[in-house]
């Protein structure tokens, strides 16, 4: 039997539509034994919505075996005062954190949606506001630092621009508290009691996912949905152990090979 972390978006389903034959995929996956956390960067709306909604689209899962960023951010920032540039929805995972306007200890960037919201929460004033902030003293973090992501329209531009652009004006390099960062697989192992070398991230971004995993000890097997793209394996300086075609062929596969 083997430990399994599951990417989310890319991976199980692209836009809110599953990829298909997933949900039969994780069904699969939990009849053989195999121990699953469900690893996601989304840092747009809370864990609990989060996991209804892939409850909506059949997949068995509980909101414990869902590891997010906020809630990382609410274990590595509690009791700081922090400057928040975040999607709404999410608060309520950042329970904890004082959330102010000045005089932070810290400035948190968000994820992006498909929405309007992030005209607003990125918008020059509040991009000025935690350049100010991080001017007098403040530490940076971000949940992500993703390029983009894909959606049903096609890629979209994420958050990581903006905490590239915060970097560059402030000569400050934010710390990242959801994927790569090692930090996050850590949690997640803490949580399945389980060993990097005994362990497989399955994901769909060569970056956050792929070479992150890698480089933390881990096995990784690459889907071909999501952000793959043809000419994704050309850019890899490490080969991922397996590439599928999607999660669906992962339990046959793993069946084979263990």
């Amino acid at each position: 039997m083997a430990c399994i972390l599951l990417d989310v978006d890319g991976v199980l389903h692209v836009s809110g539509a599953a990829i298909p034959g997933a949900q039969d995929a994780v069904a699969e996956l939990r009849r053989e034994g195999h121990a699953l956390r469900f690893v996601t960067n989304n840092s747009t709306r809370p864990r609990a919505q989060l996991a209804e909604e892939l409850r909506t689209l059949g997949f068995d899962v509980e909101d414990g075996e869902l590891q997010t960023p906020a809630g990382t951010a609410a274990r590595e920032l509690a009791g700081k005062r922090v400057c928040a540039l975040v999607m709404a929805g999410v608060v309520p995972d950042l329970e904890g954190l004082a959330l102010v306007g000045d005089g932070a200890h810290a400035v948190l960037l968000g994820g992006c949606d498909e929405t309007l919201e992030p005209n607003q929460v990125f918008s020059y004033m509040n991009l000025a506001r935690a350049f100010s902030e991080i001017q007098m003293g403040a530490e940076l973090y971000c949940l992500h630092k993703n390029r983009w992501w894909q959606t049903s329209r096609g890629p979209l531009l994420d958050a990581g621009a903006f905490v590239a652009g915060l970097e560059y004006a402030t000569g400050v390099e934010a710390t990242v508290l959801g994927k790569p960062s090692p930090a996050y697989f850590a949690a997640a192992l803490d949580a399945l009691g389980a060993e990097p070398e005994l362990t497989w991230l399955v994901g769909d971004d060569p970056e956050a996912d792929i070479r992150a995993a890698q480089l933390f000890g881990m096995r990784t097997a690459l889907v071909r949905t999501g952000k793959f793209r043809p000419d994704t394996l050309e850019g890899l300086d490490a080969r991922p152990d397996v590439v599928l075609s999607s999660i669906a062929d992962l339990p046959g596969w793993l069946e084979r090979s263990l």
